[in-house]
């Protein structure tokens, strides 16, 4: 791992652990070991951080959501697959992605929103091409608009993960997730047992 790989991983660590607040340099020279000079060899300043940590998530998200998309697997499946790999990513990384989107920072950092948004929408458009594509195979109705239905599947998401970061609690987040996937699945093959 390089410095800069380890600098935005414990950026990483420090906002699941204490949000952006505890985002100092300080915090973060003291927990890579390094001068907060040192930092600034790799980023020019906060906002660059959590740019790199942005990409990151985008990274380590939509690669497993790209082989994911390719497998020989109806898009009902794969929807299904990218719901879970979304949910364990999440419990892994400790909610980091719902912390981010809820932070304040991006009200007042216009690159970091920017990034933001594009990881965003880029996520929401491969979703919704899932979904468009499982209606041109027919594996979904073609009433199922795929905007909306991408929309309110990582809204879900979302919903689940804001759970799981304010209760901690997998075992109780896992069952509602079961719950909703299997009404998202009934929408997507049109109330069959596809």
């Amino acid at each position: 791992m390089t410095r800069k790989e380890q600098i935005v991983q414990t950026c990483m660590d420090i906002f699941s652990e204490e949000g952006v607040k505890g985002l100092t340099m300080k915090a973060i020279a003291e927990r890579v070991n390094i001068s907060e000079p040192a930092i600034y060899r790799h980023f020019r300043n906060k906002e660059a951080v959590m740019i790199a940590m942005i990409q990151e998530i985008r990274d380590e998200l939509f690669k497993r959501v790209d082989e994911i998309s390719v497998r020989p697997i109806t898009a009902v499946e794969k929807l299904k697959k990218i719901y879970e790999h979304h949910l364990f990513y999440i419990k892994e990384k400790k909610g980091i992605t719902v912390t981010l989107l809820s932070e304040s920072f991006f009200y007042r950092q216009p690159e970091a929103r920017r990034h933001m948004l594009f990881f965003l929408n880029d996520y929401l458009g491969r979703i919704r091409e899932t979904i468009a594509l499982g209606i041109e195979k027919k594996e979904i109705p073609d009433t199922v608009n795929p905007y909306a239905a991408a929309i309110l599947f990582l809204g879900s998401l979302q919903h689940l993960v804001t759970i799981f970061r304010l209760t901690g609690e997998e075992r109780e987040v896992n069952l509602i997730s079961d719950e909703v996937y299997e009404h998202f699945r009934r929408i997507f093959t049109g109330g069959t047992d596809k």
